[in-house]
């Protein structure tokens, strides 16, 4: 939800197969009944992020096998809205993108695996690169940890997440209580699945509902 399309900021897009492009937020101030295209896509490719950024935002892009670029956006120059884009990091072979994020100062990279593994990694341990290259060492992976599920940019004290499984199995839980670990380990339990299940989505929420008030009781 917008309030407004500023021209100085921008839609940031990236698909699974390691493309990343962005466009003014002008471009689609005006949408009509039967939509805008917002991006051109290669056969097999599927866009599947999208954040706002400011014109001077690093980006992260991380991938299924453990892998994570950080480049400043200044290295995607705008593009119109029936544009491809860019390589924003380039994909070994049964690799694909799992996650971007726009990167906040001070905060941290949560990373979740198929098998329920969790960590939160800061930022500052993942360099700023150049858009293109194959990435740094985000997780390390074995078949215990399976691959990376999702990874979520976090850093408030009241953030909960929520762990959604192929069999329809949701854990809800604090983010403060995953341990920090650095890029190369795998961290810990956070979630136990069954044999055939595996982790499929994370959401990451603030609840903000007030405090309901106790039920009255008569007497």
């Amino acid at each position: 939800s917008l309030p407004q399309f500023e021209a100085a900021h921008y839609m940031a897009m990236a698909s699974r197969g390691g493309m990343i492009k962005k466009t003014s937020l002008a471009e689609y101030a005006k949408i009509r009944s039967n939509g805008l295209i917002a991006i051109s896509l290669v056969d097999g490719d599927e866009l599947r992020w999208v954040g706002l950024t400011d014109g001077s935002d690093d980006i992260v892009l991380a991938t299924a096998k453990g892998k994570a670029v950080r480049f400043h956006e200044k290295e995607v120059r705008p593009m119109g809205r029936d544009t491809r884009g860019v390589t924003g990091i380039r994909l070994r072979p049964g690799d694909e993108v799992i996650g971007m994020e726009v990167v906040r100062p001070g905060a941290e990279l949560l990373v979740v695996t198929e098998q329920g593994y969790g960590k939160r990694t800061p930022l500052e341990d993942f360099p700023v690169t150049h858009r293109g290259t194959g990435g740094v060492i985000a997780n390390s992976l074995n078949a215990a940890t399976g691959d990376v599920a999702a990874v979520r940019i976090v850093g408030r004290d009241d953030e909960e997440m929520m762990l959604i499984t192929q069999d329809g199995t949701i854990l809800r839980t604090e983010v403060s209580s995953v341990n920090r670990y650095r890029r190369a380990s795998r961290g810990v339990t956070v979630m136990k699945l069954d044999p055939d299940d595996r982790i499929v989505s994370i959401a990451v929420f603030v609840d903000d509902r007030p405090d309901e008030p106790p039920a009255d009781t008569e007497e």
